[in-house]
C-alpha cells in the first residue's frame, strides 16, 4: 500500500519537472528562463528529434535560437511513469504541439514522448533522455496558448509533492512575499511560522497522497493567474487507519517569468468532504 503511495508522490515530482520542459519554448527567452531550462537536465542528457541528437546542455542557448519569434504551445494530453528496477524514472507522454513561425507559416502534430529521469536525494529528478517522435499531423487547428496551464501544473505538482513529503526550507520557493492562506477552519496563515506549524499537522499521518480534478485556470491582467481546483486525498495514520478527504482550492499565483515556479499568493480551502477513517479505499 505504502509503495503505491511512494509512487503517487513520485509522479508528482516527474510532472513539476516535465511540464517545466515546454516553458521556455512558450515565451520569449530571457538568460534566467534558459537558465531553468538547464536547470531541468542532467549534464549528460541526450535529446533525440528529428532535428537529431544532441547530448549535454552546454549549448543549449544556441540550439534554442531557432525557435526566436515562434509562437509555440504543448497541451500535454497523456502521461504514465513508472519507476523503473534501476531507479530511475520513466515517463511516456502523448501531446498536442502547435507552432506559428515569423513568417506566419502554421504547423501541428502530435507528439510521443519517452523520456528517462533520474531520482535525486532531497531534490527534484533530472532528465537524462528525452525523445520525442511525431505520431499525427493536424492539418486544421487554432492556437491555443499552454504556457499558463504548464506553469500552473508544474507548480501545483510540485506544491502536492511538498505537502505529502514536506521540507518546509523548499516551500519558501513557491510562497509569495506576501502570501495569505486562508483554510477551512477559518484559520488564516499569512507569515511562514504559522506556515510550517500548519504544515506539521496534528493529524499524525504517515503517507498521502492528492489526485486534483476539475481544474480550471484563468490568466488575469496584473501577471497573476487564478486557479480553480479540487483535490481527492488519501492518506495512512501512524495508527494504519485509512483515511480519505475532499476539498476545493481557490488560488491566486504570482508569476514571475523568470523564476522556476510560480508562487502561491492567495489560497482558500474550502472543505467538501471532511478527513475520516475508512475500512477501504475505494
Amino acid at each position: 500500500m505504502e509503495n503505491t503511495f511512494k509512487i503517487e508522490q513520485i509522479t508528482h515530482l516527474v510532472l513539476a519537472q516535465y511540464h517545466r520542459w515546454y516553458q521556455v519554448y512558450e515565451i520569449p527567452f530571457t538568460d534566467n528562463t534558459i537558465a531553468n531550462q538547464k536547470d531541468i537536465l542532467s549534464d549528460d542528457v541526450e535529446i533525440i528529434s528529428q532535428a537529431g541528437t544532441s547530448k549535454g546542455k552546454n549549448g543549449l542557448e544556441e540550439r534554442l535560437k531557432v525557435f526566436t519569434g515562434w509562437r509555440n504551445a504543448h497541451h500535454v494530453q497523456k502521461t504514465e511513469i513508472k519507476l523503473l528496477e534501476d531507479g530511475n524514472l520513466s515517463l511516456e507522454a502523448d501531446i498536442l504541439y502547435q507552432n506559428i513561425r515569423p513568417d506566419n507559416s502554421k504547423y501541428s502534430y502530435k507528439l510521443h514522448y519517452s523520456t528517462i529521469l533520474r531520482q535525486r536525494a532531497n531534490d527534484l529528478p533530472v532528465f537524462t533522455l528525452v525523445s520525442l517522435q511525431p505520431t499525427d499531423l493536424v492539418e486544421e487547428f487554432k492556437f491555443d496558448e499552454a504556457y499558463t496551464e504548464n506553469r500552473v501544473k508544474s507548480f501545483m505538482h510540485y506544491w502536492l509533492y511538498l505537502m505529502e513529503c514536506p521540507n518546509y526550507e523548499k516551500f519558501k520557493e513557491l510562497l509569495d512575499r506576501n502570501f495569505e492562506l486562508n483554510l477551512s477552519s477559518d484559520e488564516r496563515i499569512s507569515d511562514f511560522e504559522t506556515f510550517k506549524t500548519w504544515i506539521d499537522s496534528p493529524l499524525k499521518i504517515k503517507t498521502s497522497s492528492h489526485i486534483y480534478k476539475n481544474l480550471k485556470i484563468v490568466e488575469n491582467n496584473d501577471d497573476t493567474i487564478g486557479v480553480s481546483v479540487s483535490f481527492d486525498w488519501k492518506g495512512i495514520d501512524i495508527n494504519n487507519q485509512q483515511m480519505i478527504a475532499e476539498t476545493r482550492h481557490e488560488w491566486q499565483l504570482s508569476n514571475n517569468i523568470e523564476e522556476r515556479f510560480a508562487r502561491m499568493k492567495q489560497m482558500k480551502v474550502t472543505t467538501i468532504k471532511p478527513f475520516q477513517i475508512v475500512e477501504n479505499f475505494k
